[in-house]
């Protein structure tokens, strides 16, 4: 296991409101940059605004939020693992970030599995041993913070683990939404199944 210190870039949060819809059935999160939708015209009229219907000035976004696509190396943190339950299928798990914006903290992960999962890609349910659990611990203040649900139960504030894959030696991300510290704190450990050693002391981004 490595840790990787560095200076981490602001990562736009997801609003709360479009996350309450991820549940079983939702696309894996690939941090895409260049899939923005655009913006309506000023005046819901195109030719209004200066650009005629096909004019590209018209189809260009401004100002629209986007994320990246994951770098399996740009990470603080990484390790590879052998999958629960087997004996030597291995899957690499990188930390990307752990982000706190106002009242939520966002771990984002990088997966690459090493192994082939009969011909087909290999989903972050699967690499897990199909048991996704994933807790962020505060052992100075001896809290444990798990991933946020939506009233009801059910539906929890993730990418879906089960859609979320890649094929072997291709990496995929991965995004899990937590409350917020409640205490001053810069790092927290990260388990990521309770098979697997902790990384220890990930360093927190701070949003203002």
């Amino acid at each position: 296991m490595r840790y990787l210190p560095r200076r981490l870039a602001p990562i736009a949060v997801v609003s709360l409101l479009a996350l309450s819809a991820c549940s079983s059935g939702s696309p894996g999160a690939e941090f895409d940059d260049t899939g923005a939708s655009t913006p309506p015209s000023a005046t819901g009229n195109p030719a209004e605004d200066g650009a005629a219907p096909g004019d590209d000035a018209g189809d260009q976004p401004a100002g629209t939020a986007g994320v990246d696509f994951p770098d399996p190396e740009d990470v603080v943190a990484d390790a590879t693992f052998t999958v629960p339950g087997t004996e030597s299928d291995e899957v690499r798990f990188g930390i990307e970030s752990i982000v706190v914006s106002g009242r939520t903290m966002e771990l984002r992960l990088v997966m690459t599995p090493e192994f082939d999962d009969g011909g087909g890609a290999a989903s972050v349910y699967d690499a897990l041993g199909e048991n996704v659990n994933i807790t962020l611990i505060d052992r100075e203040n001896l809290k444990e913070y798990r991933v946020l649900e939506a009233d009801g139960g059910g539906r929890w504030f993730r990418t879906d683990p089960v859609y979320t894959e890649a094929l072997p030696g291709q990496s995929v991300g991965y995004q899990v939404f937590f409350a917020a510290p409640e205490d001053e704190i810069s790092t927290i450990d990260v388990r990521l199944t309770e098979s697997w050693p902790v990384f220890k002391d990930v360093p927190l981004t701070v949003e203002d």
